[in-house]
């Protein structure tokens, strides 16, 4: 069997690791890009230099900790070398693989219409249904997900929009109505206006319930109407920031639970819902 290959900082000075671009079983190559590191001597920081591996193989085993000062001679992390390496195509964006960089896609194909098998299959991230990961993965970064909110002291709630936070009509109504929002999606004297008004105490709601709950908003709104909502609710984006799960990412139209098993891959054990609708979660026990 080949010997695993320990790479450890061999240059003078100490550095500190900022960020790894690799975990635990990611597959590298000679020269690919292992992370970000800084110069700390003499007590100064530098710009950040890209660590580049030395050898073709998985990692095995990564010893230094992001924030972590590294000194000369020590353990950075371990490779196992492998020859003919086939990349099982891990995590994709756009039918691209980001470990090998090999583009799956069909040639004439259409998104999702692929001429490799991959092990790549649940879509994690709310706003970007493109890219999906392996089954693994999935597991293990939902592991440390539920490890962060468990030290952040937190559970998870899914919140919906439309009669739950907001009431939004594209009736005509007077445009000095007292506290509503008026928008359009899409800029033009033909497109439809809209017009929402916030639910008494909503940013009072939101302020309280973002200390015990990690917030996420989950609608069968299009994606820009959500993203519209979420800017009124939200423009400093520190309750629901990156987190909206609008009807286009939705894997069945009719349904949202379809979606927990992807985003919680662990399992909803630490996630609350509110909603105005029972039928769209199925009677879920956890729902209010």
């Amino acid at each position: 069997a080949a010997k695993e290959a320990e790479f450890r900082w061999t240059d003078s000075g100490d550095i500190e690791i900022q960020k790894w671009k690799v975990r635990k079983g990611s597959m590298v190559s000679k020269g690919s890009v292992l992370g970000l590191y800084m110069n700390v001597g003499n007590g100064e920081k530098s710009q950040s230099v890209k660590l580049k591996s030395k050898d073709s193989g998985i990692v095995v085993q990564i010893n230094a900790q992001e924030g972590t000062v590294v000194h000369p001679g020590d353990l950075l992390l371990v490779i196992h070398p492998q020859t003919g390496i086939t990349c099982t195509h891990p995590t994709i964006m756009k039918d691209m693989c980001a470990d090998c960089g090999a583009d799956l896609r069909c040639e004439m194909g259409v998104a999702g219409d692929r001429k490799k098998t991959v092990s790549a299959s649940v879509a994690m991230v709310h706003s970007i249904p493109e890219l999906i990961v392996s089954q693994e993965q999935a597991l293990e970064l939902g592991k440390e997900d539920e490890n962060r909110l468990l030290r952040e002291r937190k559970l998870v709630l899914l919140v919906d929009l439309d009669q739950t936070l907001v009431h939004t009509t594209n009736d005509n109504i007077p445009p000095n109505l007292k506290d509503v929002k008026h928008f359009q999606l899409w800029h033009g004297k033909n497109y439809m206006w809209y017009h929402t008004r916030i639910r008494p105490f909503t940013p009072q709601f939101l302020e309280t319930i973002s200390k015990m709950y990690e917030l996420h908003i989950c609608t069968f709104g299009v994606r820009m109407y959500a993203h519209m909502i979420a800017r009124l609710l939200d423009p400093d984006e520190k309750y629901f920031s990156h987190r909206i799960l609008s009807r286009d990412e939705c894997f069945d139209p009719l349904s949202k639970t379809a979606n927990l098993k992807a985003l919680f891959p662990c399992g909803d054990k630490m996630v609350g819902i509110i909603d105005d609708r029972e039928d769209v979660w199925n009677h879920a026990p956890n729902l209010v």
